[in-house]
């Protein structure tokens, strides 16, 4: 099963984005940024699209739910 997701806002500064990719890989999944736009100024925000892979349901529901804490969608 494949998901891609978008995380939008400070996800660099804060490491949002760095934070969820390694809970996801901690679950056993593959997850990679696929398409990551950084904000020029401190007051931008930065955008990334990333993937999900796991090998069933229950695994990509903890996984999504993970991402959708962080503001994820």
């Amino acid at each position: 099963m494949i998901k891609k997701m978008k995380l939008k806002g400070h996800i660099i500064d804060s490491l949002i984005l760095s934070k969820l990719l390694d809970q996801i890989n901690e679950l056993g999944l593959t997850c990679y940024a696929t398409e990551v736009s950084i904000g020029k100024r401190r007051e931008d925000i930065s955008e990334a699209t990333f993937v999900i892979e796991a090998d069933n349901n229950d695994e990509m529901e903890k996984a999504i739910e993970l991402a959708k804490k962080q503001g994820a969608y």
